[in-house]
C-alpha cells in the first residue's frame, strides 16, 4: 500500500512539473507573439508591397469593408514570412507556415469560409504527409527501433488525428476578393500558422495518446516543422 501511494505521489509530482513547464513555455510563446503583433501594428507599407498591391488591383482584387489596405496586408504578410526562430539544434528557421487558398461562392462570407477551410486542409495534408515520410525514413535508418508495420500504421493514424486538432489559431494575413462576371465572389485568403505553437501542441497530444511512440514523435515533428516546411 505504501509503495502504491509513493508511486502515485511520484506520478503527481511529475505531472505537476510537466504542467508547470507547459505553462511556462506557453507564457514565453505569448510574450513572443505579443512582440510580433506590436511590430505589425507599427508597420508601414513597403515598396514591394505597394508594387504587388497595384498588380492585384489591376486584376480586380479589393479588400472587404473595414479591412486593412492591400498594401498593409502584403507588408504584414512579408513580415510574418521573414519572422525567424531558433530550432532545437540552434539553427535559425522561419517561424510561420504561410499558405494561400482561393474559393468561389455566391457571397463573400461563404467564399471566405471556404478559402480559409481549404488553406487549413491543405496545410494539414502537407504536415501529415511529411510526418509520415519522416517517420518512415527514421525506421529505414534505424532497423533496431523495434517499430513494426502495425505500430507505424497506428502512429500515422494518431498523427493524422492530432494534426487536425492542432491546426487552430491560424492568423488571416491577407483577405481580398473580386467579383466575377457571373456575380460570384472569388475570395483569396493567406493564413499564417505558428510552427512553434503547432509543434508543441502536436508533441503534447502525441505523448498523451501514444506513450512509446511519443518519444519518436518529438524528434520527427521537430525535423518536419523546422526543416521541411
Amino acid at each position: 500500500m505504501r509503495k502504491i501511494v509513493f508511486l502515485s505521489l511520484i506520478a503527481m509530482s511529475v505531472a505537476a512539473v510537466s504542467f508547470a513547464q507547459d505553462a511556462k513555455e506557453l507564457a514565453k510563446q505569448q510574450m513572443e507573439l505579443n512582440k510580433i503583433n506590436k511590430k505589425m501594428l507599427s508597420a508601414k507599407p513597403t515598396k514591394e508591397a505597394k508594387k504587388e498591391a497595384k498588380r492585384l488591383a489591376k486584376e480586380g482584387w479589393v479588400v472587404p469593408a473595414g479591412e486593412k489596405s492591400i498594401e498593409l496586408q502584403l507588408t504584414q504578410s512579408l513580415m510574418y514570412g521573414e519572422e525567424l526562430m531558433v530550432d532545437e539544434a540552434g539553427a535559425p528557421t522561419k517561424r510561420y507556415i504561410m499558405h494561400t487558398a482561393i474559393a468561389t461562392s455566391g457571397t463573400y462570407n461563404a467564399g471566405y469560409a471556404a478559402s480559409r477551410t481549404n488553406a487549413m486542409v491543405e496545410v494539414a495534408a502537407i504536415l501529415k504527409s511529411e510526418i509520415a515520410a519522416a517517420m518512415q525514413v527514421k525506421i529505414d535508418n534505424d532497423q533496431s527501433s523495434g517499430i513494426n508495420a502495425l505500430t507505424l500504421d497506428k502512429f500515422n493514424e494518431r498523427a493524422k488525428s492530432v494534426v487536425d486538432q492542432c491546426l487552430t489559431n491560424a492568423i488571416p494575413v491577407i483577405r481580398v476578393y473580386r467579383r466575377l462576371s457571373n456575380g460570384n465572389f472569388e475570395v483569396q485568403v493567406r493564413l499564417a500558422f505558428d510552427k512553434k505553437e503547432i509543434a508543441a501542441r502536436i508533441k503534447r497530444k502525441m505523448l498523451a495518446e501514444m506513450e512509446k511512440e511519443g518519444d519518436e514523435m518529438n524528434k520527427v515533428v521537430d525535423e518536419v516543422l523546422n526543416s521541411k516546411l
